[in-house]
């Protein structure tokens, strides 16, 4: 389960565009909201994203925040569907780090039992 929420987080990393990021090869984030992000930072965020993905209700934001460092963020599930038989939300993701902002909206699908970027 941990390791599949680490998968979600480096999605939503390259999505909602740190230290750990240009560790991994992802440098060019050092500049987002998400290339500030501690472990604690990570954990609160894939918490969210975890309950947007599995909420009976869409539109309702899943708000988190540290304020040990300043960050935090929501994701709210913009619709639920079906694409090749398999269960899908598009998601709003929305992250801060003191002045830094970046959002998007991304499709996750459910294959294998995990929740996936959809291709």
């Amino acid at each position: 389960m941990r390791r599949s929420l680490q998968r979600l987080a480096i999605a939503a990393v390259l999505l909602a565009a740190g230290g750990a990021a240009g560790a991994a090869g992802f440098g060019f984030l050092a500049d987002s909201p998400m290339g500030k992000f501690n472990e604690d930072d990570l954990k609160l965020m894939n918490g969210a994203i975890e309950r947007a993905l599995t909420a009976v209700e869409i539109g309702t934001p899943v708000r988190w925040a540290n304020d040990k460092t300043s960050s935090s963020g929501e994701v709210a599930a913009q619709r639920a569907f079906e694409l090749g038989g398999r269960a899908c939300r598009d998601l709003k993701v929305v992250n801060r780090h003191r002045q830094l902002e970046a959002s998007g909206i991304y499709t996750m699908c459910r294959e294998d039992g995990q929740w996936k970027l959809a291709q």
